[in-house]
C-alpha cells in the first residue's frame, strides 16, 4: 500500500496544479505581499489578545485597520494567484480523496457495541 500511495505523491508533484500552487506560494515570500500578511497577522494576533479586554477598550480603530488590510489582500495579485491556486488543489485532492475512499464506510463493517 505504501508503494501505490508513494505512486500517487509522485504523479500529484508532477500535476500543474501542484506545480502551479508551489509556483504561487514563492509570490507570497515578495517583499511588499510578505510586509502585508504579516501586518494582517500581527494586527490579527493584537485583536484576539485585546478581546478579553473589550469590556474596557475600545477596539473599533484596531478591527478598522484590519478591514483596511484586507481590502489589500483582496486587492494584491499575488494573494489572489495564491488563493486561486490554493483552491485549485484543494478540489483535485478532495478528488483524489473521493476516488480513494468512495463507498469505504459501507464496504467496512464499522458497527460498534451499543453502551
Amino acid at each position: 500500500m505504501n508503494e501505490i500511495m508513494n505512486e500517487l505523491i509522485e504523479e500529484i508533484q508532477k500535476d500543474s496544479r501542484y506545480l502551479s500552487f508551489k509556483d504561487k506560494s514563492k509570490l507570497l515570500l515578495k517583499k511588499e505581499t510578505n510586509e502585508l500578511l504579516e501586518r494582517y497577522q500581527e494586527t490579527l494576533n493584537e485583536i484576539n489578545d485585546l478581546k478579553k479586554y473589550e469590556g474596557y477598550i475600545d477596539l473599533t480603530s484596531k478591527k478598522e485597520e484590519l478591514k483596511e488590510i484586507k481590502k489589500q489582500m483582496t486587492s494584491n495579485q499575488d494573494i489572489q494567484e495564491y488563493y486561486q491556486s490554493y483552491y485549485e488543489i484543494n478540489r483535485l485532492l478532495d478528488h483524489v480523496t473521493q476516488i480513494i475512499f468512495k463507498d469505504i464506510s459501507q464496504i467496512l463493517d464499522t458497527t460498534g457495541y451499543k453502551l
